[in-house]
């Protein structure tokens, strides 16, 4: 099972990561809440950092205790977020995502990129977050692979 999230991904047409998604679409609308009190700003983004900062957290708590396959998770899992992120940044000028709070509520990239000036640039943004995601990724099932290649390797 843990050696197919990374297939299924690859070969999902609509990206959606099932149960994954929904518990990632509460860590984002937790970061808001957890944010918010540091400004319109940190509010905005607090759903992005949340979804960044839980993967992470996982990944360092994995590598502490020596367990390479939650590790390997922690990063495709962060990957996967970078990948959902990219998607929400690419979609600040069209705005034509569903978001949760229905058409009243504020398109988060859409309002930071714009309170920063650089909403013209958000095609170059969302595509630098997207190639960050699969790198992420990639790079964590190709670790994840070598360690179980020579750990397996080093029976014989």
């Amino acid at each position: 099972m843990r050696d197919y999230l990374f297939i299924y991904l690859i070969n999902n047409e609509t990206g959606y990561a099932g149960i994954l998604d929904n518990f990632n679409l509460i860590i984002h609308e937790a970061g808001h809440v957890i944010f918010a009190f540091l400004g319109r700003t940190m509010h905005l983004l607090g759903g992005t950092l949340l979804e960044c900062i839980v993967p992470i957290a996982f990944l360092i708590s994995f590598w502490r205790t020596k367990q390479p396959m939650g590790v390997a998770f922690s990063g495709i899992w962060l990957g996967e977020n970078f990948i959902y992120i990219s998607y929400y940044i690419l979609d600040a000028v069209p705005m034509k995502l569903p978001l949760l709070g229905g058409a009243r509520s504020i398109h988060d990239w859409n309002a930071i990129l714009g309170d920063m000036g650089l909403l013209h640039h958000y095609k170059f943004i969302g595509g630098t977050v997207l190639a960050l995601g699969w790198l992420i990724m990639i790079s964590s099932a190709i670790w994840y692979f070598l360690k179980w290649f020579l750990y397996y390797g080093q029976e014989e």
